[in-house]
This record gives C-alpha cells, structure tokens and sequence, in this order.
C-alpha cells in the first residue's frame, strides 16, 4: 500500500516560524531533471529562503543551530508545480494550503478575479498564509459570455485591448478561450508577444493547434484543439453521448505528423489535464478517485465542485465511450512525448477528481500510464515548468543559489510515481511545513 500524506498534516499546519534558520537535509537522496541517476548520501543546506550548499554529506558541514531532517534512507525533489488550477473559489485559502502540505509549492492560476488571486498572493507572499507560488492570468479572453470573469471579445481590437489591460494589471500570462474567432486569436498572440507576455489555450476549433502553435502559443491546455487519430470504426464507435463528453476529444482521420512538428518545432507546451478528463470520461459512474479526499476540503468547496458536470440523464452505459477515448488521449500523449513535445502537469483543481494537491500526484500517475519514466513525469512537474515560466535560472533543481522549495519523501519515486505522495517534510519558499 502507497502511504499517503499523514492525516495529521493536513488537519493542521504547525508554524514554522521565520527563514532565518538554517535547514539541513542531512544523508539524503536527491533528484531533479538535470539526471535520470540520482544522488545519493548528500546534504543540503538552506538559508534565507535558498539552497546554499548541496554536496556529500561525509564532507558538507551542517551549520551550528540549523533545524535538522535526518533523510536516511529518504528522497528529496524539487517542489511541484500544478500549472493549470483555480483558486478563486470559496474555501480559497484552505485550497493554497492543501496545496503546499501535498509538496505543491507553485501554481499557475488560468482565471479568475483580479482583486481576489493578488490578494491571495499577498498573503502568501508576506508569510500571512500557507501557500504555493502563484502564476497568474486573472480575467481570460472569451468570445461568448460566460459567469465568470473574462474579457468579452468580438474582434482583433478587443483583444488587443485586452492583453494591454492584462499587461497594465501586471497579468503573468494571457488566457486565451474557445470561443474566440480566428483573427481575435491571433490578435492576442501577436499583442501579448509584443507586450511580453506568455500565453496559454483552449485552442479554437477554428484556429487548430498547428495554426496555434506556428503563431507562437506557450502552453496548450487540455489537449483541445489537438485531434484524435481514430479508424473509421472508432469515429463511428466513440461518438460522444452527452454535451460535455466532446472534450475529451473528437476523433479525426487526419495525420498528426505536421502537428507533432509544429508543437516540437514551436516547443508548444502541452498540459493534458488527465486527472480532470477521467472525471469526464468516468460518468454516468457517481464516483471518482478523488472523492476519496472530499473529506478533507472545506464544505463551502464541496459544494462549489459539486455544480461541474452536472448530466442527470446521461445514458446508460455512456461511459464506456468516455473509458475508451480517455485511453487513446493516454497513448496519445505517449506518442507525442516520445516525438519530442514537451508535457507539464496540470489538473485543473480544484474539481471532484482534482483536488487541490491530492490531483497533482493523481496526474503524475497518469503521465507515468501515458509511457513517461517516473523520472520524466517529475521533470515535467519540476524543472520544465520553471523553463516554460522563466524561472529555470531560480527553481526547478536543487543547487545552490535555487530557491528552497523542496520535497522530502520516505519511499523512492523512481521505483514507484505513487511514492511522491509518502510525504515527510516540504519547504516552501525556504519555510520547514512539517507533519
């Protein structure tokens, strides 16, 4: 059995106090993306909110009074990143620390209210609140009205204006939506290319990912917009059964050679979002994996996810349909990856079978079914989204100089993805959040 995060961190978070004393991670075995082969019986040092030494424990010094982790027999990685989640929602802080106490010290936040996520980030920021770093992308651009917050945009002017508004607001990336037309899409790229700013999609039927990726899209969410290669059985077979079972992917009979180029060529990042797609594919089924950690969420949360993906009439027998695309996305990416597309980790949290933290791992697992190395499923939760967010040079690995957001495990990730979950210890931002 996979140990899972001790109860006891999660109902309550000790103080860690200030980042003034040292931390020393005495005997341990280090992983990061640079190397497949990990480094064992080493000791890291932080201070002051960084890695300050990192290096064989027989001959690195741990500094007098530093707060010390005996890591024997222990694996330490860098911290994770969910780069697709939402925390403007109610329960908004509990959901920040249900992030950190899993090991998830970055987020990258894809809408929501502009006042609300900076005031968020403020908290963690100055040590008010437990929390992850926060990505964000406030107010996304949408063509077609929606109940949450979004720029309304009917032309290239718009979205022009748009991106200059996120840009002025201090936005770190622009969103962009399906409902979009074609040149309002383009507009917006070319502006946020101009105004500096990356971007991430659901790309529009009308765009496509080839189109997308050539006009320099960052980050492709959720696999829209990326085709599914299917026989004529299968496109037969597999039509959706109910609305909102199209996102998973409609089958095509096109070939996909000229869009793995583009995406390798454009180094398009891809954010498949599993563990929010198997909730999908999962109903009429009443349950998902997930559920198993609805207890520890805030009621005002439950309820909130509970209003997502409502199908009361879903026909019998639907989700056969749903089981057997989410299969083929899983090779898909398989195939994708091994031509060289770089994936990220990404759950879309906080929803049934995401919840904050608790998916992330869920996600990893899935890269892993999807033919990733254990290894290559934390690199892309690691070290390629620091690359893709320009923060390679300060997170990612554990080095001296890096930032101290860091992981500390009792069981071997590279033996098994789901040991990322057996949780000891997590510094964050150079704050010790132990059990």
């Amino acid at each position: 059995m996979i140990p899972l995060l001790p109860l006891l961190l999660l109902v309550q978070l000790p103080s860690s106090g200030g980042t003034n004393q040292p931390i020393a991670i005495t005997h341990v075995t280090a992983i990061d993306g640079r190397d497949s082969l990990p480094r064992h019986d080493v000791t890291v040092i932080v201070r002051d909110r960084r890695i300050v030494a990192v290096g064989p424990a027989s001959t690195l010094t741990v500094p007098a009074g530093a707060r010390t982790l005996d890591g024997r027999g222990a694996f330490l990685f860098p911290g994770l990143w969910d780069m697709h989640v939402h925390t403007d929602v109610p329960g908004a802080r509990e959901v920040l620390r249900l992030f950190v106490v899993n090991g998830v010290t970055g987020v990258r936040d894809m809408g929501g209210d502009w006042a609300a996520l900076t005031a968020l980030r403020n908290l963690v920021r100055r040590g008010a609140s437990p929390g992850p770093r926060l990505v964000l992308s406030g107010p996304y651009l949408e063509g077609n009205p929606q109940p949450v917050p979004h720029f309304r945009i009917r032309n290239p002017e718009d979205a022009v204006a748009a991106v200059d508004s996120l840009a002025r607001l201090g936005a770190d990336l622009v969103k962009l939506h399906t409902g979009l037309t074609r040149d309002a899409f383009l507009a917006a790229l070319r502006q946020a290319r101009l105004r500096g700013l990356p971007t991430a999609a659901h790309v529009p039927r009308v765009v496509g990912a080839v189109m997308a990726a050539d006009s320099g899209l960052g980050s492709l969410e959720h696999l829209i917009g990326i085709p599914l290669p299917c026989t004529a059985a299968e496109s037969l077979a597999l039509v959706p059964r109910y609305p909102v079972q199209a996102a998973l992917g409609r089958c095509s009979s096109e070939s996909l050679t000229s869009l793995m180029a583009a995406l390798v060529r454009n180094r398009t990042r891809v954010v498949p979002t599993f563990s929010a797609a198997y909730e999908i594919a999962l109903w009429p089924g009443r349950r998902v994996p997930g559920d198993e950690f609805a207890a520890h969420l805030p009621d005002t949360l439950r309820r909130f996810v509970a209003q997502f993906f409502p199908m009361p009439e879903v026909p019998a027998g639907a989700d056969s349909v749903g089981r057997a695309v989410f299969r083929k996305r899983l090779a898909q990416v398989g195939h994708l990856y091994r031509a060289g597309v770089i994936m990220l980790t990404g759950t879309d949290a906080p929803l049934r079978n995401s919840p904050p933290g608790f998916g992330l791992h869920a996600e990893l697992e899935w890269f892993v079914h999807a033919g990733l190395s254990p290894w290559e499923a934390l690199r892309a939760a690691t070290l390629e989204p620091a690359r893709v967010l320009g923060l390679a040079d300060s997170l990612g690995t554990i080095e001296p100089g890096k930032l101290a957001d860091l992981v500390l495990v009792s069981r071997d990730p590279l033996r098994d993805i789901r040991n990322t979950r057996s949780i000891r210890a997590v510094i964050a931002d150079g704050r010790l959040v132990v059990p």
